[in-house]
Order: structure tokens, then C-alpha cells, then sequence
């Protein structure tokens, strides 16, 4: 069973839906992790006061014995802990080779001091570019998951169309940033893939200050 539920996690990186996949291993390792915690609260809960260690001036306890449906169950939750940190790892490897395709560049030039902006999706072969208006997390301690960027205009993909774009929004307001997210990375799909791709290393760039 669990070998199957790993094949079908494998199934989504090779079909290029590494999001779903990441979220899907997260969300079961937080989960497992969980389980294994829940353990040790109860057994610390549980336990009974049986002396004092004169020594080290603690006390002594003395532990419940777990049944043997309850270690059958831990055995269990380690083993698809190992397999899934695993998998888990393999997805890091696969999204950092795809990071090393990518590069987010701020044009024309640097601003530093904005708290919003823009960022335009540069995919290899696309005739279109979609933008994307973002705004800064008032507090960077959320995960980038929940970082929000929403869909605000699509342009052609012609140096002339972003300076356009970039002119007519400066004439609007002089808030914003803006980047350009190129990639030359091809056969992914661009709502599973590239897209959390963009949103994260966007959410990194500006967290840090760049």
C-alpha cells in the first residue's frame, strides 16, 4: 500500500506536477511527524513517578509498556517517514535543478524601497507574456506558499511591449518594482510548476533585499 502510494507521488514529478507532489509530501510528513509527537506526550503524560536519582538530582519515572498494535503502528509511521523524506528530497533536487534554469532580474533598473510591484513571466518559445502584481508580506516569516501574486495583464513578448508596459504603469503610479521572470526550462507544466516556481524565487528575492 504504501509502496503504491509512493509510486503515485512519483507518477506526479515524472508527469512535471512537482507542487502538487511537494504539497502532497509536506502536508503527510507534517502528519507523520505529528504522530510520532503525539507519542511522546503521551507516553511523558502517562508516566509515573517511581523515585529520585540522588546522583543527578532528577527524578526517576516509569514508562507505560506500549501494546503491541501501538509499536506495530510507530514501526509503521517510521517507515513511511524514511520513505517520504526520501521522496521529499528527490522533489528539492529536481526544483533546484529547475532554479538553476530560471532568473529573476529587476528592470530597468534597481528600487529597492518599493513595497509592491510587478513581475512579468518570460517562458521560452511563449508569445505572450502574463504579469502578475504582487505585494509585500508585511512580516516574511509566512511561507512562501502563502505569498500572493494575482494575474494582472497579458502583453506580447517583445522588448518593446515591456517597456510600454513598464512606462505606462510609471505614469500611473511610482510604487512599484519590476521583474522579469525568464526560464528556459520547457515540458512543465506551467500552473503545477513554473508558476510556484516564479512565486518562490520572487518571495526569496525580495525577503532578503535584493
Amino acid at each position: 500500500m504504501l509502496k503504491n502510494y509512493i509510486a503515485k507521488i512519483d507518477a506526479l514529478i515524472e508527469s512535471g506536477m512537482l507542487y502538487s507532489a511537494m504539497l502532497v509530501v509536506e502536508t503527510e510528513l507534517h502528519n507523520l511527524y505529528n504522530l510520532k509527537y503525539d507519542r511522546d506526550i503521551l507516553e511523558l503524560n502517562d508516566r509515573t513517578i517511581i523515585g529520585i536519582n540522588i546522583d543527578l538530582m532528577e527524578l526517576d519515572y516509569e514508562y507505560p509498556n506500549p501494546t503491541e498494535e501501538d509499536n506495530i503502528i510507530y514501526e509503521i509511521c517510521d517507515t513511511a517517514i524514511e520513505y517520504l523524506e526520501k521522496i521529499y528530497r528527490k522533489i528539492r533536487d529536481f526544483w533546484r535543478g529547475l532554479e538553476t534554469k530560471c532568473i529573476i532580474s529587476e528592470i530597468p533598473d534597481v528600487k529597492p524601497t518599493k513595497s509592491q510591484g510587478y513581475i512579468m513571466c518570460v517562458l521560452k518559445d511563449s508569445e505572450e507574456i502574463q504579469v502578475y502584481h504582487y505585494i509585500e508580506p508585511v512580516n516574511f516569516k509566512m511561507n512562501w506558499n502563502d505569498f500572493k501574486i494575482d494575474l494582472s495583464t497579458s502583453i506580447p513578448n517583445t522588448t518593446s511591449d515591456i517597456t510600454k508596459f513598464i512606462l505606462d504603469s510609471e505614469k500611473e503610479s511610482d510604487l512599484n518594482r519590476f521583474f522579469r521572470f525568464d526560464s528556459k526550462v520547457t515540458g512543465y507544466s506551467k500552473e503545477e510548476t513554473m508558476f510556484p516556481l516564479m512565486k518562490y524565487m520572487l518571495f526569496n528575492r525580495i525577503k532578503h533585499g535584493i
